[in-house]
């Protein structure tokens, strides 16, 4: 009869050691890996090496890339989405450091920017155009690698 008060909740406890120790968590790792685009970050990759996210802006400190929007005092600072004015405003300053045309910049600005079909609660009212500062830096990176390769380097862009 002891024998019995024994063995089950130790059967319990094996059972569910098991069930939550490696059944779930290789569950879990299969189902991320039908979704393996969500499950991964979306990574900016430049060299086989993990730049950034494009969906997170780190914080950036190299005047040679676009900036996300720091200066929102409710805003993380982690949000790449910018306006197309603010990335413009940009233009001058990293023509400035890497020698880059203004034209391009303006051109990578207006090529990869698209209109807000719906109001954003804090940031962005409809109709207005935004930019991913993380995917202008990526095309600044694989475009001019001889100027960002420094950047990359010496970890100044973050």
């Amino acid at each position: 009869m002891i024998k019995q008060y024994i063995l089950i909740p130790i059967a319990i406890f094996v059972f569910c050691l098991i069930l939550l120790g490696l059944v779930y968590p290789i569950m879990i790792r299969e189902v991320s890996l039908l979704f393996k685009n969500k499950a991964n970050g979306s990574p900016i990759i430049v060299n086989k090496t993990i730049i950034g996210s494009n969906l997170i802006s780190g914080y950036i400190n190299s005047s040679a890339f676009f900036w996300p929007n720091y200066n929102i005092s409710f805003a993380s600072g982690y949000d790449p989405y910018i306006t197309v004015n603010q990335a413009l405003n940009q233009i001058n300053r990293i023509s400035n450091s890497t020698g880059i045309p203004k034209q391009f910049l303006r051109e990578i600005i207006y090529k990869n920017s698209y209109q807000l079909e719906e109001e954003n609660l804090f940031l962005f009212s409809p109709d207005q155009k935004i930019v991913n500062v993380m995917e202008l830096n990526e095309i600044l990176i694989k475009t001019y690698p001889g100027i960002y390769n420094k950047y990359l380097a010496d970890g100044s862009r973050s």
